[in-house]
């Protein structure tokens, strides 16, 4: 018994439908870019920069605790 591949019509048919496939997903992709990409992108940074400087406080913040932490198991020899 032959496998199916072995037809060399079937596996161009297969691969011709493959990047036809790839095309159509390919122009949606563009399509929706266009349609509000810029926007998303402002939000984005501006949710970064409203973030950031929280995020290190945050930060600071645990290193704080964790410098605390340390002196006292110095403290107690630890």
């Amino acid at each position: 018994m032959q496998h199916p591949w072995n037809d060399s019509r079937r596996y161009q048919a297969a691969l011709h439908q493959q990047s036809q496939i790839n095309e159509e997903a390919a122009e949606h992709a563009r399509t929706e870019s266009r349609k509000g990409g810029g926007f998303g992108f402002l939000v984005f940074m501006a949710a970064v920069i409203f973030f950031k400087p929280i995020a290190e406080y945050f930060i600071e913040f645990y290193d704080m605790l964790a410098g605390y932490a340390h002196s006292i198991g110095v403290m107690f020899g630890f």
